[in-house]
């Protein structure tokens, strides 16, 4: 039996004792329109309703089976969440900002999907970890693999990466990152260094996790820092060891303990090494020094002055301006310097020095077979001369002839004032035949050389030149070859 009770104005139900209660007992109560209460409500079941607010602060369920919106009123107000804390089985999408004083975590933040994969996402703002005191910080931020078997070498299991939003180019990608890779199935891992223009950055540096080697464009290295290129430096290079590469090239200076050894060796500065230098080209604009070992080229030493305890031994040239070598030296190349000092000196090309009093040797290192009607130079026996000084110059040349031929020999100049000497023999036993000349290119006297045994020549003479000057002994035959023996020499020295 339905009862309904109507009233026009207000309804009051009120108890008469303090503790007594008012029971609505039903299946269901509806309350059709708002329900106010004053101080509290105890209810046993469910409350199925649109909206709970106070005020301008509400709980909303707008449509059946729809979301719940929290509307806390006023300005300031938030909404708070206590004691023990919230679990949300599902995702908690914030449209706005997070704002807290701190948020603390001690067991984590964990946001995964349903593949086990989530996001933090933090858009035009920054994460920041301070530690509140000023006591030593230990902050950590940590990846966390779950596998408790390596099963694939150089996966990876963290990174840092920076991504671009590029629209041209290889569009969107990473264009840097650090990230670590499994190094063994041990679970050591490596730390990867990683720069590009293309959708897959490039490996730059790499550091082992069981060695600690660095490797820079090297992703394997050996040895505790590995370059793979060229490696530069603007100032000094010290190494207690050994230096050892293809090339070294380095603008200050390459000062070790043990030894240097290269392709070519080239720096602005000092090499300064206590063992052995060995290298293609050795050039270094300030003074180069060898231990007890000595230098070794394949190629040519260059340097200002060169000290060397044991021998040097260059298959180019050498050009210094002082040049010590306590043992042996030998070159098969030329030697250009101010001051030659060594135990013996073997040089298959040409010694040079610019100094007062210095003689220099130009060997002829094969037999020339000379055959000429004018005046030609003969074989490497030349020298030049430095405008505004004086040299003297003789030459001595071992001939054998084919057979019987009229010889004439000079000295060319194509600068200065040169007065010379030549000396030659017409047969073996024969005294010298001498005439002078002051004639560039011009035969002082001529010999007529019968038979085909061995004779001499040579030529003496000075000359100055206001200029730079080139000086050849040159020599002419009428008929046979005469063939200018290996061992002629030449021999020049400045006088002023």
């Amino acid at each position: 039996m339905s009862t309904v009770k109507r009233v026009s104005g207000d309804y009051t139900l009120e108890t008469i004792n303090a503790g007594d209660l008012v029971t609505l007992q039903s299946t269901n109560v509806n309350i059709v329109g708002n329900l106010t209460v004053t101080g509290n409500a105890v209810l046993t079941g469910n409350i199925n309703a649109d909206k709970i607010f106070n005020g301008t602060s509400s709980v909303e369920i707008p449509t059946i089976n729809g979301n719940i919106t929290f509307n806390p009123g006023g300005v300031a107000n938030i909404m708070v969440v206590s004691p023990l804390g919230t679990s949300f089985n599902g995702a908690v999408a914030f449209a706005g900002n997070v704002d807290a004083g701190n948020i603390n975590t001690p067991g984590g933040v964990y946001t995964t999907d349903a593949a086990g994969a989530g996001n933090i996402s933090i858009v035009n703002g920054n994460m920041l970890i301070a530690y509140s005191s000023n006591t030593t910080s230990n902050q950590t931020i940590r990846f966390q693999d779950s596998n408790i078997a390596v099963t694939s070498v150089g996966a990876n299991i963290g990174a840092i990466e920076w991504f671009t939003s590029d629209g041209t180019g290889a569009l969107p990608r990473i264009t840097a990152r650090i990230r670590a890779v499994y190094e063994d199935t041990d679970g050591n891992a490596n730390i990867q260094i990683q720069t590009g223009s293309t959708a897959t950055p490039t490996t730059r540096i790499t550091v082992i996790g069981s060695s600690g080697n660095v490797g820079i464009a090297n992703v394997a290295p050996l040895h505790a820092l590995a370059v793979t290129g060229t490696v530069y430096g603007s100032s000094t290079l010290t190494a207690v060891g050994n230096v050892t590469g293809g090339n070294l090239v380095t603008a200050g200076l390459v000062t070790v303990t043990g030894n240097v050894n290269g392709g070519n060796l080239q720096t602005a500065g000092l090499i300064t090494a206590a063992g052995n230098v060995t290298g293609g080209n050795v050039i270094s604009l300030g003074a180069l020094s060898a231990g007890s070992a000595g230098i070794t080229a394949t190629g040519n030493i260059r340097g200002g002055n060169i000290n060397s305890d044991d021998q040097v031994s260059v298959t180019g040239n050498v050009n210094a301006a002082n040049f010590n070598a306590t043992q042996n030296f030998s070159t098969t190349g030329n030697v250009v310097t101010n001051r030659l000092t060594t135990a013996n000196a073997n040089v298959t090309g040409n010694s040079f020095g610019t100094g007062i009093g210095v003689e220099n040797i130009v060997w002829q290192p094969t037999t020339v077979a000379f055959n000429s009607a004018v005046q030609a130079n003969v074989g490497t026996l030349g020298f030049f001369v430095l405008g505004g000084y004086t040299y003297k110059f003789e030459a001595y040349m071992p001939i054998l002839p084919d057979g019987g031929t009229t010889t004439g020999f000079s000295t060319y100049f194509d600068a200065g004032i040169c007065y010379y000497t030549v000396e030659a023999q017409t047969t073996q036993t024969s005294a010298f035949a001498t005439s002078t000349s002051n004639v560039s290119g011009t035969t002082a006297a001529t010999q007529a050389m019968t038979g085909t045994t061995p004779r001499t020549a040579r030529i003496t003479g000075t000359i100055y030149s206001a200029g730079n000057a080139n000086v050849a002994i040159q020599a002419q035959t009428s008929a046979s070859n005469i063939n200018i023996q290996s061992g002629a020499f030449l021999t020049y020295t400045r006088l002023s």
